[in-house]
């Protein structure tokens, strides 16, 4: 594990309106993380995710790649953040090789260097069996895997993917998880949004919000404890009987904060 911030946020929040989708917020994920966010439909999983990934600019607050904040970027170094949404970015009738060669050309890879990436990226996401099919003729979980190797030919560090695992059987989301935590290694940070319980235990950190508020940001193993219910997959029970301001005020005078949002500020 790294020690590094790989991507970090001070100040976050987003609003639409009168509406606030993020409360500011504060966080720091580090260089080879795994990283789930989770919380009930519209707590700003996809929002959070969008700022951090620079494709939404926050209302307040800025939003740092390896302890620069996102202004002081270049073009270039803004595009080494992947990001895969929730919808398949790949078209139906390519073949998955040559999505991933056209993509690879896109960036400006050529010859062995652009083969020997296409290969590296099809052999990390499992997908060498079906390097020479359609997309449109592949599993949910398979073309998921296919808008990821996309985003993988430009190598990014940071990783960021919007609900990879919905659609999928519970069968597929171990083993979906496990390749995730896979493409951490050598030190790429991987954030996901996820409804996903079962495989939480393949996360460094998990993330939980509540209407736009940070109310968990710690190992997932400590995770249900704190929200004093038996199990994770309880979370959501525990959190309709809670007021988020409280949450987020609990969260604040935690040793969990301390340790992982105020400690790692610092």
């Amino acid at each position: 594990m790294g020690t590094a911030a790989a991507i970090s946020a001070q100040g976050l929040s987003y609003k639409v309106g009168r509406t606030v989708l993020l409360q500011p917020l504060n966080l720091s994920f580090l260089a080879g993380e795994f990283v789930g966010v989770l919380g009930p439909s519209g707590c700003g999983k996809s929002t959070l995710l969008r700022c951090l990934a620079g494709l939404q600019a926050p209302s307040s607050g800025q939003v740092s790649f390896n302890g620069r904040p996102f202004p002081d970027l270049s073009t270039e170094e803004r595009r080494r953040l992947g990001f895969v949404p929730q919808d398949d970015v790949v078209h139906g009738s390519l073949k998955v090789e040559r999505a991933l060669n056209y993509t690879g050309r896109l960036l400006g890879l050529k010859g062995t260097e652009l083969t020997n990436r296409v290969d590296q990226v099809i052999g990390l996401l499992e997908l060498g069996e079906r390097r020479t099919l359609r997309t449109d003729r592949l599993s949910g979980g398979q073309r998921k895997r296919v808008s990821i190797a996309v985003e993988l030919m430009g190598d990014p560090p940071v990783l960021f993917l919007d609900e990879p695992t919905a659609g999928l059987d519970p069968a597929l989301e171990d083993s979906f998880m496990l390749s995730c935590r896979g493409l951490c290694q050598g030190g790429r940070t991987l954030v996901m949004s996820t409804h996903v319980m079962q495989s939480v235990e393949s996360l460094d950190l998990v993330v939980v919000l509540q209407k736009g508020h940070l109310i968990y940001l710690g190992p997932p193993g400590q995770a249900a404890a704190y929200f004093g219910v038996p199990t994770l997959m309880q979370i959501y029970k525990s959190l309709a009987q809670q007021d988020p301001l409280q949450g987020m005020q609990r969260f604040a005078a935690s040793p969990l904060h301390a340790a992982y949002v105020a400690g790692r500020a610092s």
